[in-house]
């Protein structure tokens, strides 16, 4: 048994579909039926019969979503995200592939399905397997992290149960590209993605780079790898090249709306580029303790006592974001004799905010309320970022710039010790020039027997020399924009601070 996820069409269609029991793909009838077609070469051929002016890659795309069209199995699952609205209907398929000749020309490709729900909140449906959901193909499977456990959980119960396993990336570019072309979409994380064009950590290079292979290859991510932490999943999907407009619609008849020669394309932009300090990259509290909305009111005191909470989020039955207590809200509810339910505590406006927003556009927010309520999509609590989180933070990012410009002063003072005329020739031409010489120039200075004599130093100088490298190394990689906190290279941090202990001891 399989799960698959569907791209559904307009709500008017969708409430007849439920008595209709079947799924149509709207467009291609220009193919006419498949049902011959054995083999996904056969699918293909007759595309480039058909579409010769199309190219190779909107081919390849419609080639492997008709046949998954073609060969999902009997009792397969499909799940439809509904336009327009904050649910889901899920169902099972019930028929094989059918070409209907007598329905109109748009939507003759068909498989029956029995509707199991029809109206299930998306928020009920956790992050991770709600993403996986988004790509931008018509038809995708749903192949990891449990998904069809999962979804027969939300089929039967309305709840997700949830996945904590690791996911293991693909083993190069070409698996991902092979998975994506399989399944319609690959989650990994966005550390394991840019692995494997050799990069540990996001600078502009890296960044560009990376998009354009994506882009070269028909891929987009979401969301985008620079917007959340490097362990935190991404979602890569094949782009749909030619995604028709809802036009000409069988009102009894779900529109999956893959492709129509007659329609106008409309392409879903790309992710946007995010060179900025994204809140999403930050660390702050994801593993959120909330109260429910109609919850006790002693329980929410006991969490916040216990655990020093100033805040403590307020959900629905879906973990939907619909206020916040905090010590404020329970005092100014006392003061007007009310504060005896969750409900009478509850500040309505407490301040919201998404992954993928810039950190600096929400500092306002930060500072007059001392927190932000991070949210998904579907408005479901995610985390909390405080006011403390950011000064963390700071204190992380500012401390390798300190630790390297006291460093560079103890330097330039110890250079000061030397005769110019001792110097290394190429040091004292670079100081005539520009009057400052880099990190990497000072091994050039201390490498030299004599001159490292001269200071009489009670280090031993290949050692020195090589936390010199180290802190030279560190240096370069600061100097540029980098949306990973140098958290991500410890030990150079380190090594710079043992460094600048070396140096206040003599210099």
């Amino acid at each position: 048994m399989r799960a698959w996820t569907i791209r559904g069409g307009r709500e008017g269609q969708l409430e007849s579909a439920a008595l209709e029991q079947r799924l149509i793909i709207a467009g291609w009838e220009e193919l006419g039926d498949l049902g011959s077609c054995e083999a996904i070469e056969d699918v293909g051929a007759l595309l480039e019969q058909t579409y010769p002016d199309e190219g190779p890659g909107t081919l390849a795309s419609w080639k492997h979503q008709l046949w998954r069209f073609l060969t999902m199995d009997i009792d397969d699952f499909v799940v439809m995200p509904r336009k327009f609205q904050q649910i889901i209907a899920i169902g099972r398929l019930t028929g094989p592939y059918e070409y209907r000749a007598d329905q109109p020309p748009s939507y003759r490709h068909v498989r029956t399905v029995d509707w199991l729900v029809w109206d299930l909140d998306r928020a009920a449906v956790k992050g991770d397997l709600r993403d996986s959901m988004g790509a931008y193909l018509t038809i995708s499977e749903l192949t990891r992290r449990d998904a069809v456990r999962r979804v027969t959980a939300l089929a039967k119960e309305g709840r997700d149960p949830g996945y904590t396993g690791a996911v293991d990336p693909p083993a190069d570019i070409a698996g991902l590209e092979a998975d994506v072309a399989d399944a319609g979409t690959r989650q990994l994380a966005a550390r394991d993605l840019i692995g494997l064009w050799g990069w540990s950590r996001r600078t502009v290079g890296v960044t560009e780079l990376v998009d354009q292979e994506l882009a070269a290859r028909g891929l987009t991510v979401e969301p985008h790898f620079n917007s959340v932490r490097l362990d935190d999943l991404v979602t890569v999907s094949a782009t749909d090249e030619d995604v028709a407009t809802e036009e000409s619609a069988d009102p009894d008849s779900i529109s999956l709306n893959s492709h129509s020669s007659s329609a106008s394309s409309a392409r879903k932009p790309a992710a946007e580029k995010d060179l900025g300090w994204r809140i999403g990259t930050l660390p702050f509290a994801r593993d959120v303790t909330t109260v429910s909305v109609d919850g006790d009111l002693g329980l929410a005191y006991l969490h916040m006592v216990e655990a020093d909470f100033s805040q403590l989020p307020v959900v629905d039955r879906n973990g939907r974001a619909r206020g916040v207590v905090t010590w404020q809200s329970i005092a100014r509810a006392k003061l007007t004799g009310r504060g005896h339910t969750i409900a009478e505590v509850t500040d309505h406006d407490a301040p919201t905010a998404r992954e993928h927003e810039e950190l600096f556009s929400r500092i306002q927010d930060l500072r007059q309320h001392g927190f932000l309520v991070i949210v998904d999509s579907e408005h479901v609590v995610t985390g909390v970022l405080t006011a403390s989180d950011i000064a963390d933070q700071l204190k992380l990012r500012i401390e390798p710039f300190t630790l390297l410009e006291e460093v560079e002063l103890r330097l330039r003072r110890t250079l000061n010790r030397y005769s110019r005329e001792d110097l290394p020739t190429r040091t004292k031409n670079i100081l005539e020039k520009k009057g400052l010489i880099t990190l990497g120039e000072y091994r050039h200075v201390f490498q030299e027997e004599g001159l490292w004599k001269q200071l009489n130093w009670p280090f031993d100088q290949q050692s020195f020399l090589d936390r010199l490298d180290v802190v030279k190394k560190f240096r370069d990689s600061v100097a540029h924009w980098d949306v990973d906190a140098p958290e991500a290279e410890r030990e150079a941090v380190d090594a710079t601070r043992q460094l600048l202990r070396l140096l206040q001891l003599v210099a």
